[in-house]
């Protein structure tokens, strides 16, 4: 086997094809055409003597030999990645660099006030670009290097994603001070039922998470307006006779009359990922762990 200075870069589209599973969707991770990812599985193909994959209903599947070998080069591949990552100097002062974190609406409101109050002092020169990336393409997004930090629920069970806690609430029912129900103490479900409920989603369409537990419970509320922004919801209830189900910290901000749930749900749990990759590289270490302690 003969190696020379362009091979790194057949091991990276190898690693790809291996986790993609699927040449079109590995030229995106890679950002190079789908020819161009057929021409370095050729050359991937020479080089070891073997198909290393073969074309299926089910995509592209590993050979014998592929499989035996994807382990060393995923090795190999993090080793020089964290070599690179750990030769170089962060520093906070004078670092100026931009980093892409998706999460949504919720998440925004309690980070980012918190985040750039803490790079202000910190890290000056540090921006960020905060979008909302689809949770089915999260992995593949932090793997190409598209986003450094995404913020979801604990539900991304790759290995190749490295996570930690970041933040655990209750839900609670809330309402105008001067609300019709709220000199109660206390709500039962009857009550709950009978207000008419603001419901924030991002998705126009399905059940949230107050209506799954509802629903196993074979009940349903009247949503009487769905809207895509948290940051709204302050303004209508405050207007109107709407009830919000969300986590008690944002009632607390926001001066709300609060209930306990007569029901049981779930609290809302999420997690900072990034990829593992990233595990070792300085810049990566430090905006994370600001971000942990920022979020909150």
């Amino acid at each position: 086997m003969n190696l020379n200075d362009t091979d790194l870069n057949l091991f990276i589209a190898f690693e790809v094809i291996y986790n993609e599973r699927n040449l079109t969707k590995a030229g995106e991770v890679l950002g190079i055409t789908q020819p161009a990812v057929s021409n370095a599985l050729s050359r991937l193909r020479d080089l070891f003597d073997d198909e290393l994959f073969v074309r299926t209903s089910k995509g592209m599947v590993p050979t014998t030999v592929a499989q035996n070998i994807a382990k060393d080069i995923k090795e190999g591949l993090n080793i020089f990645r964290s070599t690179i990552s750990d030769s170089s100097t962060f520093i906070p002062e004078t670092a100026r660099t931009t980093f892409k974190i998706s999460m949504g609406d919720t998440s925004s409101y309690r980070l980012l006030p918190k985040l750039f109050k803490a790079l202000g002092k910190k890290a000056p020169e540090i921006d960020f670009i905060s979008y909302l990336t689809p949770r089915r393409e999260t992995p593949r997004e932090l793997a190409a290097g598209n986003i450094d930090f995404s913020i979801d629920p604990p539900i991304h069970t790759e290995s190749t994603l490295m996570h930690s806690k970041l933040f655990e609430d209750n839900y609670v029912l809330m309402v105008r001070r001067d609300h019709p129900i709220a000199k109660k103490k206390k709500i039962g479900l009857e009550d709950y039922l009978d207000l008419s409920h603001l419901l924030i989603s991002e998705r126009s369409t399905g059940m949230g998470h107050v209506d799954i537990s509802l629903f196993k419970l074979g009940l349903t509320r009247r949503i009487a307006l769905r809207a895509q922004h948290l940051l709204l919801a302050p303004h209508v209830l405050g207007n109107t006779d709407l009830a919000l189900t969300s986590t008690k910290s944002f009632a607390r901000a926001n001066n709300l009359k609060t209930f306990d749930l007569p029901f049981k749900v779930d609290p809302l749990v999420l997690h900072l990922y990034w990829h593992e990759t990233k595990q070792n590289d300085p810049a990566n270490k430090w905006v994370r762990e600001l971000i942990l302690k920022s979020y909150g």
